[in-house]
């Protein structure tokens, strides 16, 4: 906690109102802006108190500080100006606390907040720490850095392993001698195994991703390199293969991909939370006019019944009476609007129960993890289901457009797809906000377009939104890089989706302009590679 030099009287109210916080927490004072500096650079420092140190102050502390360092939290005195609370924020102070009266209980409340959002940051950097190591890594084994090696002679049998390979394959290095490497790289339903390509046809593999099949059964992902031996002639001799075991990086892009996916049904809930309350509203009115009017039924109803039982008695004048007194009440209450009504309410009450029905049925498939198993898919339906749940924030601001052509059902992974497309069309809605909240007051237009383009299938999803500088498109599908404001982008959407196109043998491109929106072209083949790695 800083407190300026020229006075603390007075200033024990701080420290008993950040004592509230609970006995596990200490605290540090300092008095110059230096030592708050230093003491701000260490690591289990998770929040910078500024005591009624005067604007001056306040300024000098948080330049001071450096841009990673813990959040500030300024107080200022009762009879201060209400400038310097503005002032403090706009030098980048996270919170401005006023010594009011209830300033004890303000503080701690507010101090707890600042230490829980800083600590939720440090862990997300750590997290994504790791995940960039791991991509790191994982592009050094496409690159053929890889540790576990075998070579087969021209028959497939292993002539040489190390001892990482015998760890991957299951076995000791020693014991890999002369086994046929069929035993563990398998062919399928797509044609021989790559290996057994690279043996037969003299195909040369760099970076694939493959499954081999461990003596239990066991299917393990490999990352793998495979280069013929030739003689001097170019006769094949045998194979070199440099590969690497990617469960775990595996594991990470699905536990990656099911967190944006996530992500993106939480930014949805607010305009899906609206949309079902629309038609729960009218199925809640109906429902009660519904009541209304089966409680003016029964007067009816208590008339027919009277008028049945004179007809069975052969009572002509009952009979008559009784016909009377039908008439009389259908006029009161309007037997044939009623009757008319109530069909209205029951017929809208079903439409609007349907609508919420696909609602949740369209939620439910994008938030499941989806098949580890190609299927085949039709893209349209795709993106079309996608762009409807989509539709349920954007509608009030955004003008859709849609225009789908005829298209063959391709082999996919479907619930990766739609995560495609979610994050495409996530991303135009908040350009076109962007636009939006810099005054332009028009509604947006997203244009979802589908055709046949060069033996596949190519979904261009176009905006009117701020569009991206010339110097971001360069990075768009890196990993981690983001054009949001901290806190609202991952920069994990585009990465992860251009990882998931360019697995399916697909494409992703893009075209921007400045305050004109942006174009995202998604090509797909009509037939994925024969090294498609599983879901």
């Amino acid at each position: 906690m800083f407190q300026n030099g020229n006075g603390t009287a007075g200033r024990g109210d701080t420290f008993e109102a950040l004592s509230r916080i609970g006995a596990d927490v200490a605290f540090e004072r300092v008095s110059s802006v230096a030592d708050c500096v230093e003491r701000a650079s260490r690591e289990e420092v998770d929040l910078v108190v500024v005591d009624r140190g005067g604007p001056c102050i306040h300024a000098e502390v948080l330049a001071a500080l450096a841009a990673e360092s813990p959040p500030v939290v300024v107080v200022v005195a009762v009879d201060d100006d209400e400038d310097d609370a503005l002032d403090a924020f706009r030098c980048g102070a996270a919170d401005c606390v006023r010594a009011a009266h209830d300033y004890a209980e303000v503080l701690p409340v507010v101090a707890l907040e600042q230490i829980r959002r800083w600590r939720q940051l440090r862990e997300r950097r750590a997290a994504h720490r790791r995940i960039d190591w791991l991509e790191r890594y994982n592009d050094n084994i496409i690159q053929s850095i890889n540790s576990a090696l075998v070579v087969v002679n021209r028959d497939g049998r292993i002539t040489f392993a190390n001892p990482t390979a015998g760890h991957i394959l299951g076995c000791r290095a020693g014991d890999l001698g002369d086994r046929p490497v069929a035993d563990w790289f398998t062919g399928g339903d797509d044609g021989p195994a790559l290996i057994t390509r690279t043996l037969e046809e003299g195909v040369r593999f760099k970076g694939a991703e493959t499954m081999i099949t461990l003596a239990d059964g066991t299917l393990t992902p490999i990352g793998i390199s495979c280069t013929p031996l030739l003689d001097e002639s170019g006769e094949i001799l045998g194979a070199v293969a440099i590969f690497q075991d990617l469960s775990e990086i595996k594991q990470l892009q699905r536990q990656v991909l099911q967190q944006e996916k996530m992500a993106s049904i939480g930014q949805l809930a607010a305009g899906v939370a609206h949309e079902i309350n629309n038609p729960m509203g009218f199925i809640h009115a109906n429902l009660y006019q519904m009541s209304e009017y089966l409680q003016d039924m029964e007067g009816w109803f208590g008339a027919v019944d009277g008028l049945q039982r004179a007809a069975e008695a052969g009572d002509a004048e009952a009979v008559s009476a009784a016909s009377q007194r039908l008439a009389e009440i259908a006029r009161e209450i309007d037997v044939d609007y009623v009757r008319a009504d109530f069909k209205k309410a029951v017929r809208e009450s079903q439409e609007g129960s349907e609508r919420i029905r696909h609602i949740v049925k369209d939620l439910r498939e994008f938030s499941h993890q989806g098949s580890s198993e190609r299927m085949l898919a039709d893209v349209n339906q795709c993106v079309d289901s996608t762009a409807n749940i989509v539709w349920t924030m954007m509608k009030h601001s955004v003008i859709l457009e849609k225009e789908y052509a005829d298209l063959p059902e391709i082999s996919c992974y479907p619930m990766q797809l739609k995560q495609v497309f979610m994050n495409l069309l996530v991303n135009a809605y908040q350009a076109i906000e962007e636009r939006q909240a810099e005054g332009d007051r028009e509604p947006g237009v997203i244009r979802i377009v589908s055709s046949q383009r060069s033996g596949g299938v190519l979904v261009s999803i176009s905006d009117t939104g701020i569009g991206i500088a010339e110097t971001d498109l360069q990075r768009i599908f890196d990993p981690f890089f983001t054009t949001k404001e901290v806190g609202t982008g991952t920069g994990l959407g585009l990465s992860t989706s251009y990882g998931i196109v360019k697995r399916h043998g697909g494409t992703m491109n893009v075209a921007s302009e400045i305050d004109r929106g942006s174009t995202f072209d998604v090509w797909l083949p009509f037939k994925p590679p024969d090294d498609m790695p599983p879901g």
